[in-house]
């Protein structure tokens, strides 16, 4: 990408959508990949149809290697029921430190080549899911 004084924005809007079930124990499972110019991920939400807490380890990985963003509770039934909301991984505490827009959300940068992944500690209940949803856009 040639480097510009010029604001750039995403030009390509994406929806990633990942699930964690029983069958994938604690194998990573990628939520999305960046474009070829990079792409900022905005929204990064989890819900649970899981009758057990769990926790979710967000990671980005680059040349194979994992750097962990940090790891987070995922309260039963948390998005699937009214009781308990959807957690919001970006504005969780437990992943602190990621930089504020001019509206002040918090968003994370994918370079080309990185991928934002996540891995469930533990099983997933079976015929229970647990489902990541970012919404970012492409550069």
């Amino acid at each position: 990408m040639t480097v510009t004084a010029t604001p750039i924005f995403p030009q390509t809007i994406q929806n990633y959508v990942v699930q964690i079930a029983n069958a994938d124990a604690s194998n990573s499972k990628t939520i999305a990949t960046a474009g070829a110019n990079g792409s900022k991920i905005e929204t990064l939400v989890v819900a649970s149809s899981d009758t057990s807490a769990r926790d979710i380890s967000f990671f980005i990985t680059i040349s194979s290697t994992n750097y962990l963003l940090g790891t987070v509770n995922i309260p039963a039934n948390s998005g699937n029921t009214n009781a308990l909301p959807s957690v919001d991984i970006l504005r969780n505490p437990q992943v602190p430190g990621l930089a504020y827009d001019a509206n002040g959300n918090k968003y994370l940068y994918l370079k080309n080549g990185a991928t934002l992944t996540c891995t469930a500690l533990t099983t997933v209940t079976s015929a229970k899911l647990i489902s990541i949803n970012a919404i970012g856009g492409d550069f």
